[in-house]
């Protein structure tokens, strides 16, 4: 049997509700609040490892981010992507190329002409 992870898009999520303490901790440590909406997004990736270990302390679980494609704009999981065992980013909200994008070979040349 496989481990529950969290799986977050980091444009808006939702995390149970914390005391003030852990609060103020999540927005230091670079996560914004959407008061209307009760989520979250993150804001800065400056601490994410302390970022992660934060948010997966509050839902007790493993935190994977989709990634977004720089190409496209599509959300996407990191484990669709052929290139997972050496990804040095692998599961952070970052921006990264689709799988979707990545068959396109000439598109994909063209993205990295640009880059």
């Amino acid at each position: 049997m496989s481990a529950v992870v969290a799986v977050l898009n980091k444009k808006s999520f939702k995390l149970p509700r914390v005391e003030k303490e852990k609060f103020m901790a999540l927005i230091n440590a670079g996560l914004n609040y959407n008061r209307e909406q009760c989520t979250y997004s993150i804001k800065s990736c400056n601490d994410i490892e302390n970022l992660m270990d934060q948010i997966r302390g509050i839902l007790n679980t493993d935190v994977v981010f989709l990634q977004t494609c720089s190409r496209c704009g599509k959300d996407f999981a990191c484990g669709d992507c052929k290139y997972d065992e050496a990804c040095a980013t692998k599961d952070l909200p970052f921006s990264c190329v689709c799988p979707q994008c990545l068959k396109d070979r000439k598109n994909f040349e063209s993205y990295l002409e640009k880059s």
